[in-house]
């Protein structure tokens, strides 16, 4: 793995906090929001996702997602700090013990969650 590839997964690894765009599914124009993820199985993000949102909406009729992840410094521009986008195909996933661990050591309070029958995982692959 080249440094480059290195330093873009650390930053995946590190961050919990990204923005995950898709396509909206009734206006087929782009549609951003800021969202939590964890990285499980095979270091790929993790969304915990209510399927009454948007993104839920949007990816049922089409996968595609990108996800932008940034380590902003505190102070000046934020353009200088590092960022990454992963692009791929969102798809829900089976929720196991494992994964609501992982996803939970990141999100505590998303306990709750995990329980209600509209909530889901979904991963960007």
């Amino acid at each position: 793995m080249t440094d480059i590839g290195k330093r873009v997964k650390s930053l995946l690894s590190t961050q919990t906090h990204g923005v995950l765009a898709v396509i909206d599914r009734e206006t087929g124009i782009p549609y951003a929001a800021y969202v939590n993820f964890a990285c499980a199985s095979h270091d790929y993000p993790v969304f915990l996702i209510s399927s009454l949102s948007r993104h839920v909406q949007a990816l049922s009729a089409n996968p595609q997602a990108s996800l932008l992840v940034a380590n902003l410094p505190e102070v000046g521009d934020v353009l200088t700090g590092e960022r990454a986008s992963f692009l791929g195909l969102c798809s829900q996933v089976e929720a196991s013990v494992d994964l609501e661990h992982a996803y939970l050591a990141s999100h505590p309070y998303a306990a709750g969650y995990i329980g209600f029958a509209d909530f889901s995982f979904w991963q960007l692959v």
